[in-house]
């Protein structure tokens, strides 16, 4: 029977420098208590007794440090997650976004922590949707560190629970069924999302017209926030957007006063510009 195990400062340092060297990723930039957390899963699963133990394994076995770094991945996710966001960015957002790009340019869209592929296909259903009968084309970016939840995004296989927050319709559309409880995503859709091994804080995203990071900025500390605020800033174009989590907000960063809300309450920002912006375009103001 394993027993509770605590994390070790020195430990968890250990931890941190073994990941760094060997494998170049950095997990400074989680917060400490959710990386003691999945380390403490790690630990429990190898059926260890000490911190030092998983150390020494973690040194002496590589691969391991591939299972430690996949299991930082949440994996809870679904279609349309929260559906009011969705509503807004659909009715409200895309039509102004289409004022400022020309119909012969690509949308590009960046899903971060894409998980098993919910949200980065719930992007391309409803692009598809809006984009019909224009000439309009767009891709999306979809990253996530977890190499095993790529592998079910890539098939895009799912059951009936995954898809009760889509019409019927939707699902007739975009689905075909392959089992009793089974549906595939249509290979139209799969071909708008392209999947990609990457982290947030480094992975080289760049010209983006949507940034789509929501419930994944949770888990990382303040700086590294900051840090990756300022990537998304810098990897969007003027007037583009950024779409949070419910429990994530700029409000207290560096860079608060670089977006401007076009909803606050659905957590839609835009990047800000010294001029008119999509904002006012939207609110009549």
């Amino acid at each position: 029977m394993t027993l509770e195990v605590s994390i070790s400062d020195k430990d968890l340092q250990q931890i941190k420098e073994s990941v760094l060297k060997n494998h170049g990723l950095d997990l400074s930039y989680f917060k400490p208590a959710f990386l003691a957390r999945r380390i403490h899963v790690r630990i429990k699963m190898l059926n260890m007794r000490s911190s030092s133990e998983y150390v020494n394994f973690l040194n002496s076995k590589p691969d391991e440090i591939g299972s430690l770094y996949d299991s930082l991945s949440i994996n809870v996710t679904k279609f349309f997650r929260d559906k009011q966001v969705w509503q807004f960015f659909m009715q409200k957002v895309i039509p102004n976004l289409l004022e400022v790009t020309k119909s012969t340019d690509t949308i590009r869209i960046w899903s971060c922590g894409c998980a098993s592929g919910e949200e980065p296909y719930s992007l391309a259903i409803m692009f598809n949707e809006a984009l019909k009968n224009t000439d309009y084309k767009f891709k999306i970016l979809a990253t996530d560190i977890n190499l095993n939840s790529l592998r079910e995004a890539r098939a895009g296989v799912y059951t009936n629970d995954n898809l009760k927050n889509l019409d019927t319709r939707l699902i007739t559309k975009y689905f075909k069924k392959i089992g009793n409880d089974k549906y595939q995503i249509i290979e139209k859709i799969k071909n708008l999302v392209s999947f990609n091994p990457g982290d947030i804080t480094t992975f080289p995203a760049t010209y983006l017209d949507v940034v789509f990071c929501r419930n994944l900025l949770i888990y990382y500390g303040k700086d590294a926030q900051d840090l990756i605020f300022k990537k998304f800033y810098t990897v969007l174009k003027q007037n583009r957007f950024l779409v949070l989590g419910m429990d994530e907000t700029l409000w207290g960063h560096k860079l608060q006063n670089s977006f401007v809300p076009i909803s606050a309450r659905d957590r839609i920002y835009q990047k800000k510009l010294p001029t008119e912006t999509l904002s006012e375009l939207i609110t009549g103001k």
